[in-house]
């Protein structure tokens, strides 16, 4: 003690440890005497993010990969420059500078082409998460980044880069800084719903085009869905809808259907006590060994093992 307090008495008046210690008195000065010593107050979050990865997009050949993006993790995909697309479930949202999505597992999501390709800057950060009843807020809500929340983000990143230079497998710096950005958007949350509620969807022809084809997909998933029938959505012959939506999305547009069924099977698998020949039936398999052999195909388990498989989470 004795010591501390030497220290103390050395700093001289430029210190910049006298003004932050005099702020803190200050602040302290304010504080109310609290009404109970051991109630205080609880975060949004009370679990931290695991096993974070970060990566960036400067091309969009690298989103329009065809295969169906399958995973078990959370993905903020965050624009930083030249707007575009993303669908998820079956919904395309605009995403624009300064503005983000988070993608939640097994969540079918595809990205449309962008009209400046070679301007793209898009920072994804993936995790896993192990109370999602905590993010449940966030599903399907377009985000709105503020100055706080772009910086929490950059200061998740530069920790990212110094772990990763450090060659460092653990992190207490990265964890953290994402907790503190989740928490701000939870914080947030009700705000940006009511800013965002009732927007249409995006304009532009890649809207119009899709937005018919994957209302029809959703409606009528439980089916099958003849080429024929999607086409007159949009008044297109098969074969032009066939080029146009390969164009778009990268990916032909039976094996979006088909993926579409896949995920919406995960989704079922993982939220659902259904049987495997009940999440056939609502996906639109003519037999469950139609749906398991395509699962095993897509996915590269059967549909029971998947199951058996999912990661624990505490609610």
């Amino acid at each position: 003690m004795a010591r501390m307090t030497e220290d103390l008495t050395k700093m001289t008046a430029s210190d910049p440890c006298l003004d932050v210690l005099h702020d803190c008195h200050s602040l302290a000065c304010r504080m109310p005497e609290p009404l109970d010593l051991f109630v205080g107050f609880h975060g949004f979050l009370s679990v931290l993010p695991e096993n974070v990865l970060q990566f960036h997009r400067h091309s969009d050949c690298y989103l329009l990969m065809g295969a169906p993006f399958l995973h078990h993790r959370y993905v903020l995909v965050t624009c930083l420059r030249e707007p575009g697309c993303i669908v998820v479930d079956g919904i395309i949202y605009r995403v624009r500078p300064g503005q983000g999505f988070l993608i939640f597992p097994y969540q079918s999501h595809y990205f449309t082409r962008l009209e400046n390709p070679e301007r793209i800057s898009w920072l994804f950060t993936t995790f896993e998460y192990a109370m999602p009843d905590k993010l449940e807020p966030l599903r399907n809500m377009p985000l709105v980044f503020d100055a706080q929340d772009l910086q929490r983000l950059c200061q998740t990143t530069t920790a990212f880069l110094q772990a990763h230079q450090a060659a460092s497998g653990t992190t207490h710096d990265i964890p953290l800084e994402l907790a503190l950005l989740l928490s701000g958007l939870l914080q947030r949350h009700q705000r940006i719903r009511t800013q965002n509620r009732g927007q249409p969807l995006p304009d532009g022809p890649q809207a119009l085009f899709l937005n018919p084809l994957f209302m029809h997909i959703d409606q009528h998933l439980s089916k099958q869905i003849p080429l024929k029938n999607l086409a007159q959505c949009v008044h297109l012959s098969p074969s032009r809808l066939r080029a146009r939506f390969k164009h778009i999305l990268g990916i032909g547009i039976g094996e979006f259907v088909r993926n579409t069924r896949i995920h919406r099977a995960c989704g079922l698998l993982n939220n659902t006590d259904l049987t495997v020949t009940q999440i056939a039936d609502k996906c639109g398999f003519a037999s469950v060994y139609a749906f398991s052999r395509t699962f095993r195909h897509v996915v590269g388990k059967p549909p029971t093992v998947f199951r058996q498989d999912l990661p624990q989470t505490i609610g």
